[in-house]
């Protein structure tokens, strides 16, 4: 990783709410846990530092291009001028073994870590804190691709990892919203195109600073035929010239405005446009997110959608109800949260729904993903969640979470990295043949091969899918025979 290059500064600006918002806060040792461990692992073989942690996002990692090369998912790729290379890592299911005829993946970007912000030292960019929250781990995510493939009927899913986050190599603090990013995470589609022939296009979501990645991968990409871009700052004028405040969201006014103006380096979709070549005639752009939402301002979406059909990039704009858990720690009202929402209209376009179907979906609130499988009757739920731990993936808003289900109906929620650390203490029961917790109220679970869906709210929608007890763990990318089973954990 080169990083010798003076850049100027940039201010706080983005700070994403948390996407585990069902989680509290670090609490007690799990003493009470037995099988869950609590060793940190080492970063992985030419790391400096493993981005998964906090202490890694914070520093930074550099990667030798042999240990880059030594992970099954790991991508070693360059900037166009070949000053800096990089290991980007993707999480990826259904890339080896695609369902006949399927030609498509779905490519998750995510936005800013959980619970960050940033501060200038020196003039240059560092993250101030992030939530512990924030940590997870290769397997982890593994498992959430797993899971979101598995509720798509197969549809292969690809989580990749943005430079300095999530195990790649990078800086998060100096590379989020610059071309450099850009740049790096292009170069990684397309060696996931090489790895794998059978790809054609790519279906990509992007939620708020991964939209703006997207955004502007729109402009040099051919072969992204859908395009989701949820809550995300697309005008970066407008975005930094916000009031939304400083370290807390939003752009940071008038100083952070200045600050934009004075760099070179950032990667702004508004601009980008203007160098666009003639669109890929047949593709479709959603623009999605909440007008109340208060980390990114409306306008910062909607002036880009307006620009980009004048372009003639096919867009449709549609507000849809953006998601807070301030009952549970997160912050008050900020509507920022619509990664789920944004998955569905994915899967619909993958799908090969037609766009005006998906519209009115998105403005009528209907759900679009629906859960596959049979449903369980009241003993089979008990059998399926009393005493075990589970890994799921929440789906309002998305989190990748690890539940311990006692016997004596208390649900502990844990950090999927550091099981260790209690995060938060429910209740469930069972009623007839419902499902209850005291978060997500009563419903149905339905199992699919390996996948329990647990549905909740009127009309019922997809609350949390989990890997059933004793169900194989997500094997490596690159490796789909290297699987090996979850252990028996058990939360008596």
């Amino acid at each position: 990783m080169d990083n010798a290059r003076s850049r100027r500064p940039v201010l706080p600006v983005l700070v994403l709410p948390l996407l585990l918002l069902l989680l509290l806060a670090i609490g007690a040792g799990c003493a009470d846990m037995p099988g869950l461990g609590t060793a940190e692992s080492p970063p992985p073989a030419g790391f400096s530092a493993d981005t998964f942690t906090v202490a890694g996002l914070t520093s930074g990692a550099s990667a030798t291009e042999a240990g880059c090369r030594a992970l099954p998912d790991g991508l070693w790729v360059r900037t166009p001028d070949g000053r800096r290379s990089e290991c980007i890592r993707y999480h990826a299911a259904g890339l080896d073994r695609p369902p006949p005829g399927v030609t498509t993946a779905l490519i998750w970007i995510p936005g800013d870590p959980t619970g960050a912000t940033y501060r200038i030292i020196g003039g240059k960019p560092q993250v101030e804190g992030v939530s512990r929250l924030y940590e997870l781990s290769a397997e982890a995510r593994r498992s959430g691709a797993e899971m979101l493939s598995g509720a798509m009927g197969g549809l292969p899913v690809v989580m990749l990892a943005r430079p300095g986050m999530h195990g790649s190599s990078g800086d998060h603090a100096w590379d989020r919203h610059t071309q450099e990013e850009v740049d790096l995470l292009d170069a990684a589609l397309t060696e996931l195109r090489r790895r794998h022939p059978w790809l054609r296009d790519f279906v990509a979501v992007g939620f708020s600073s991964g939209g703006t990645v997207l955004a502007n991968l729109l402009v040099r990409r051919t072969d992204i035929r859908c395009a989701v871009l949820a809550s995300a700052p697309l005008d970066l004028t407008e975005y930094y010239g916000s009031a939304g405040g400083g370290g807390g969201g939003g752009g940071g006014g008038a100083a952070a405005l200045d600050s934009f103006a004075m760099r070179d380096d950032l990667a702004d979709p508004m601009r980008a446009l203007g160098r666009m070549a003639a669109p890929r005639a047949d593709a479709t752009v959603f623009v999605i997110g909440d007008r109340r939402d208060r980390r990114v301002p409306a306008s910062a979406w909607e002036r880009w959608a307006e620009a980009a059909r004048r372009a003639g990039m096919q867009v449709l704009l549609t507000e849809i109800p953006g998601h807070d858990r301030p009952e549970l720690g997160g912050p008050v009202e900020t509507r920022h949260l619509t990664s789920s929402r944004a998955l569905e209209v994915g899967y619909a376009c993958a799908s090969g729904m037609p766009p005006a179907r998906v519209y009115r979906a998105l403005i009528a609130d209907e759900p679009i993903l629906l859960p596959r499988g049979r449903r369980l009757r009241g003993a089979e739920i008990r059998e399926a969640f009393a005493g075990h731990t589970l890994r799921g993936t929440e789906w309002l808003p998305r989190a990748i979470v690890l539940t311990v289900w006692r016997r004596d109906g208390r649900l502990s929620y844990v950090s999927p990295r550091r099981p260790d650390r209690r995060i938060a203490e429910l209740r469930w029961w069972v009623e007839g043949d419902r499902l209850c917790t005291s978060r997500h109220g009563c419903g149905e679970v339905r199992a699919d091969g390996a996948l329990l869906h647990f549905m909740a709210g009127e009309p019922p929608r997809l609350a949390t899918t989990y890997f059933a007890a004793g169900a194989p763990e997500p094997a490596a990318a690159g490796n789909p025979h290297r699987r090996r089973r979850a252990p028996a954990l058990t939360g008596e």
